[in-house]
C-alpha cells in the first residue's frame, strides 16, 4: 500500500455530521467523567456546561474542515490515504487551535496570548495527538467504507481504475432542455412512462429526471444498458440480483425501493448476466 492508494471517501454532508457529532460528544464525555488535566479542581457553577463547549468546538472544527476537504474532493475527483493522513492531521490541529480560543476566552476567560497558544500546542495537544487522530480515523474509515457498499458511488479501493477511466454519458429527450449528463456507472435504470421515461440515477443518493423519449431512444445512446422487461432498461453494472423464476422474477438492488420485473423471454438473458 502506498500513500496514492485510493481511500474510502463520502461526500455526503449527513455522514460527517454525525461523524463530528460523536466526536464532539466523545470529547464532552471524557472531560466531564474523566476530568484530565487536573479539571477536577475546576470549580465553576456551570463547571459542566462550559466542558461540553469543547465538544461543541469539536463539532464545529470538523464541520467546517469537511467543507474545505470536500472542495478538494470535487478538485481531484480522488482521495488517496495520503489525502487522508493530512486531513487528519490539519483537523486535529485546527481543533487545537480553536479548543485553545475557547480555553482562554470562555473556560478561563483571559485574553489570547500567542506564547501561550505554542506552550499549549507543545506541551497538551502533540504528546495526545494520536490520540486525538485515532478515533476520527476509525470513525471515518467504519463509516464511510459501510456507506460506499450500500452504494457503490464513491472511490474506495477496488475501484481505482474504474473511476479514473469514468465515461460520461449525455441522454438526451425530445424537448429543448431534455439532458441529463452523468457519468455511466451512476446510471442504474430507466422506466418508461407513457411518452416519457424516468432515469434514476445515483448522486449520493438515488435520484430521477423525467425526459420526453422512447426506451429505444435511450438505449440508442445508452447501449450498455440491458432490457429485462418491455418497460425498463438497467445498468448491468450495478450488482442486481435476481428473484423468483422464470414465471414471475424481478431483479432487486439494494436500496433501491422498486423491483424490476423480468419477463418471460428475458428470464434466461437476466440469468446470464446475474448469476
Amino acid at each position: 500500500m502506498t500513500f496514492n492508494t485510493p481511500f474510502p471517501y463520502n461526500a455526503s454532508f449527513k455522514i460527517h455530521i454525525i461523524i463530528g457529532g460523536i466526536l464532539g460528544l466523545l470529547l464532552s464525555f471524557i472531560l466531564i467523567t474523566l476530568q484530565p488535566f487536573n479539571l477536577n479542581n475546576f470549580n465553576h457553577k456551570y463547571g459542566d456546561v462550559l466542558l461540553l463547549g469543547f465538544g461543541l468546538v469539536k463539532f464545529l472544527n470538523y464541520t467546517i474542515a469537511h467543507f474545505v476537504e470536500n472542495y478538494f474532493y470535487k478538485l481531484h475527483k480522488k482521495w488517496t490515504l495520503w489525502n487522508e493522513i493530512i486531513f487528519l492531521i490539519l483537523s486535529s490541529l485546527t481543533g487545537a487551535i480553536l479548543g485553545y480560543i475557547y480555553l482562554d476566552l470562555v473556560f478561563e476567560n483571559q485574553p489570547l496570548s500567542f506564547l501561550r497558544l505554542i506552550l499549549f500546542l507543545y506541551y497538551i495537544v502533540l504528546p495526545i495527538l494520536p490520540l486525538l487522530i485515532f478515533p476520527k480515523s476509525v470513525l471515518r474509515y467504519l463509516i464511510i467504507k459501510s456507506r460506499i457498499k450500500d452504494f457503490n458511488t464513491n472511490n474506495n479501493e477496488n475501484t481505482e481504475t474504474k473511476n479514473i477511466a469514468s465515461e460520461k454519458i449525455i441522454l438526451t429527450g425530445q424537448s429543448v432542455n431534455d439532458k441529463l449528463m452523468i457519468f455511466k456507472e451512476q446510471l442504474v435504470y430507466v422506466k418508461s412512462i407513457d411518452n416519457y421515461v424516468k432515469v434514476y440515477y445515483s448522486d449520493e443518493k438515488l435520484k430521477s429526471k423525467m425526459l420526453r423519449a422512447s426506451l429505444s431512444e435511450i438505449l440508442n445512446q445508452a447501449p450498455f444498458l440491458i432490457k429485462p422487461h418491455r418497460s425498463y432498461l438497467i445498468n448491468p453494472e450495478h450488482a442486481y440480483k435476481i428473484e423468483g423464476n422464470s414465471q414471475k422474477a424481478v431483479l432487486v438492488l439494494k436500496n433501491l425501493n422498486e423491483d424490476i420485473p423480468i419477463s418471460r423471454t428475458a428470464y434466461k438473458d437476466m440469468k446470464a448476466v446475474f448469476h
